[in-house]
């Protein structure tokens, strides 16, 4: 290929989208446990003392800063770069299809 010729790997691309979307499956999973298997009941963690419901309160709020904001964003990010990844397929795709639609010589 010489210097003013570009190739991009469309299959590439491909694979990245496909990964982008398996982390967002696996997230979406993280995102139902922290939801619902990290409960914890009232005299889970012994009774009798103060600091008994300090932790579920630390706890709770530890739950929902991850779930609310690292869990959150990060699904955000993921599926924005999904997203641009089909956007930027699309587009080097339509290029190329472009591209070899003006070398066939139109017939009137």
């Amino acid at each position: 290929m010489s210097n003013d010729q570009y190739y991009v790997d469309l299959e590439a691309l491909d694979k990245v989208g496909q990964k982008l979307n398996g982390v967002l499956r696996a997230m979406s999973q993280t995102k139902g446990k922290s939801a619902h298997s990290t409960y914890l009941p009232t005299g889970s963690l012994g009774q009798g003392f103060d600091e008994e419901t300090e932790i579920r309160s630390k706890h709770n709020v530890m739950k929902a800063f991850i779930e609310d904001e690292i869990l959150k964003n990060l699904e955000e990010l993921i599926d924005d770069l999904a997203k641009k990844t089909a956007k930027t397929r699309g587009a080097y795709e339509d290029r190329e299809y472009d591209a070899s639609n003006a070398m066939i010589p139109k017939v009137d």
